[in-house]
């Protein structure tokens, strides 16, 4: 198949979410395929980034500068489209996508999330119109309306009219597309009820990077780590909770914990957790070292859509994972056996002390995550499962 794929971002580096999706799927794709990659940029591609998707046959970068995202956030003033939808409004992008299809005989557009839906050429359902693949990837109004509870004024009727934007538009924008995917089954929930029918749910995977451990493996440094992109708000959320609800519960049960906040674009809040007992890394080039360097994993998530990587990566790599409910119910798992769920912070003290004590134990959970995910979160098989929707519809 010839195959387009658009971006809102160049998925490169694999600091966020999307980008970690795109990179995975697109990589497995191109092994039988033709892979052309259209996106957008807020800044300049390096040639190094650009050789991590040499498998691409084509790239075109389409620059999406400061005062341009701006000036269609104010233009979002006017009309009923979510704010995030106008914020990538791009008509270069949609003439570039129009000329690629048309230059490259496009089988199939797969775009990624809803946000790029102002940037699609009409379908002219012509002989060569390709198949158009809509992976929502997380039901954004579900996670929209979740912030309207955390949110104050004047945040707060923003954030109350994007989320009634967004459910609208994520049920309009369905008429676009030939197939959907969407991360999880809680997610899938979020959307109409036409959709919930018809939607595939297509997890992310683990690359077979976190699957082959380094020639040395690091001595344990750390009790506990949370890792994660630690600009996204849910994150801070989890760690500001880990921190000032969990830890201080944990002193009382007499552990003095280490805890490692490892991950890019720290916020604030997060860099001035730092101390004697709380290591905040920022960046780091790779986060195995890091994960194998600590007893325990802990992802205390509170917030957030789709299937949370940093389990899946943790367990991989056979280290003890400690969760919610919440992320538990995306993920799966046997509690108890393959990972430990925890019910509020209390829970988590109560467990990580026991775990830290239990050290035996804590490894036969490891080996168990690390097996669930071998069988269940590999990227290969997810890849697999996607290329086939594709076939079908093109």
């Amino acid at each position: 198949m010839r195959i387009l794929v658009a971006l809102s971002r160049f998925p490169w580096p694999l600091e966020k979410g999307d980008k970690l999706r795109a990179f995975h799927q697109i990589k497995g794709l191109s092994r039988n395929n033709q892979i052309h990659l259209i996106c957008l940029s807020n800044e300049e591609v390096s040639s190094a980034s650009l050789k991590e998707l040499d498998f691409c046959d084509s790239i075109h970068i389409i620059p999406h500068g400061k005062w341009r995202r701006y000036w269609n956030l104010f233009r979002g003033m006017f009309n009923r489209i979510p704010f995030q939808v106008n914020y990538f409004r791009s008509r270069r992008m949609k003439e570039r996508i129009k000329k690629v299809i048309r230059e490259e005989e496009i089988d199939v557009v797969v775009v990624q999330l809803i946000r790029l839906g102002l940037n699609l050429p009409l379908r002219s359902f012509s002989e060569r119109e390709p198949s158009w693949f809509l992976d929502y990837m997380d039901c954004f109004s579900m996670g929209m309306e979740n912030r309207i509870s955390k949110s104050r004024w004047p945040v707060k009727p923003i954030v109350r009219i994007e989320t009634q934007r967004l459910k609208k538009y994520e049920k309009q924008i369905a008429a676009r597309f030939d197939e959907y995917s969407i991360i999880s089954e809680r997610d899938a929930d979020g959307l109409a009820d036409n959709l919930r029918e018809l939607v595939h749910i297509l997890p992310n995977g683990v690359s077979e990077h976190f699957f082959s451990l380094p020639a040395v493996i690091p001595a344990k440094r750390y009790d506990l780590i949370f890792f994660g992109n630690m600009g996204y708000q849910p994150n801070v959320e989890s760690a500001v909770y880990l921190v000032d609800e969990v830890m201080p519960l944990l002193k009382k049960l007499g552990v003095e914990a280490k805890l490692c906040i490892a991950g890019a674009r720290p916020a604030k809040s997060i860099k001035a957790f730092s101390n004697s007992q709380i290591e905040i890394t920022g960046y780091v080039d790779d986060i195995r070292q890091y994960v194998l360097a600590s007893h325990l994993a802990v992802a205390p998530v509170i917030g957030g859509q789709g299937l949370q990587n940093k389990l899946i990566e943790s367990m991989a790599l056979g280290i003890p994972t400690l969760t919610t409910p919440y992320s538990h119910q995306a993920l799966g798992g046997r509690i108890g056996k393959d990972i430990v769920v925890c019910e509020d912070p209390a829970s988590f003290a109560q467990k990580i002390k026991y775990y830290l004590e239990h050290k035996d134990e804590a490894e036969i959970i490891g080996k168990a995550g690390r097996r669930f995910v071998e069988r269940n979160y590999r990227w290969d098989v997810k890849n697999r499962q996607l290329e086939e929707i594709l076939l079908h519809i093109a």
